[in-house]
């Protein structure tokens, strides 16, 4: 069905389904549980029938069993408002397989398990700007024009998250949930654009996406290093020392964006891009409860 996504694990992804912190809202039955108990189809429980009850919901087979009133509770379901942002800045071009293809095999995956359950899911990739969307897909058949979207993007230019999530453009009107796929080595930062998302009502989800070379590099000697964004050259001696200071400076880095995830109520996580997409999902997105 995509050339992103092993056609063997598509059926286990509808049985997936995004989580949120957030009760669902929407003018449409969808898919999604929320904890208000309402009228939708699906069957919640019964209990006790009382006067001024629906007698339309009364259970006559139960009646028959029990000779007692029970009526049906339904689960409310109404559709869930996803929004995927996708780093395709030039930095995510490096590694093997990159840090783009990976990122994007994770957006087919979490963008298809929540058009199985009927919920609307916008596609916006950035590197300093926007550099296209497809929003407001819903409904599993829309998994095509998803697909075609991702496998579509390419590594572009230097990256700024702040200046391109902080475009109009870029955020929906409706709260939901918003996932950002990066590896989030940015100049200028990262915190002005997740809290201009955060601040349009959304649940964010970080997912730093980092190649082997970034996390342990192999490099000896000195070398002459190019910065893949900015063009910049720096001639480095690389040491044992040196690969320690870089260690802890790679770990502090992360440890920020956690606390700061941590600080504003966002999930964050960190995966590897050699790690595969299976791996990911049902593994870590999974453990971390983004999926269930």
């Amino acid at each position: 069905m995509s050339g992103l996504l092993d056609s063997a694990w598509l059926q286990r992804l509808e049985r997936m389904q995004m989580t949120t912190r957030r009760l669902a809202s929407g003018a449409h039955a969808g898919k999604r549980r929320s904890k208000q108990l309402g009228s939708s189809l699906e069957f919640a429980d019964y209990r006790a029938y009382a006067p001024g009850d629906d007698l339309r919901q009364l259970d006559w087979n139960a009646y028959g069993r029990s000779g007692k009133l029970f009526v049906k509770r339904f689960l409310d379901e109404q559709e869930l408002h996803v929004s995927i942002y996708l780093d395709c800045s030039r930095s995510m071009g490096y590694g093997q397989p990159s840090k783009l293809h990976r990122s994007k095999q994770l957006a087919a995956a979490l963008g298809y398990l929540s058009l199985c359950h009927l919920d609307y899911v916008s596609v916006y990739a950035f590197d300093q700007s926007l550099r296209g969307a497809m929003t407001r897909l819903q409904g599993k058949a829309k998994a095509a024009q998803l697909f075609s979207f991702l496998e579509s993007i390419e590594p572009g230019g230097a990256g700024d998250l702040n200046a391109a999530l902080r475009s109009g453009q870029a955020v929906s009107g409706k709260p939901g949930v918003s996932i950002i796929l990066s590896d989030f080595l940015y100049e200028n930062g990262y915190e002005n654009g997740v809290a201009f998302v955060q601040a349009a009502r959304q649940e964010v989800i970080l997912v730093q996406v980092l190649a082997e070379e970034e996390r342990n590099p192999a490099y000896q000697g000195e070398l002459r290093l190019l910065d893949s964004e900015t063009g910049s050259a720096k001639e480095i001696a690389f040491s044992p020392v040196m690969i320690e200071e870089y260690a802890k400076t790679l770990s502090a880095y992360q440890a920020q964006l956690s606390a700061f995830a941590f600080g504003r109520g966002i999930a964050y996580v960190s995966v590897e891009a050699e790690q595969s997409p299976e791996q990911i999902v049902f593994g870590i997105f999974r453990q971390a409860g983004l999926i269930r």
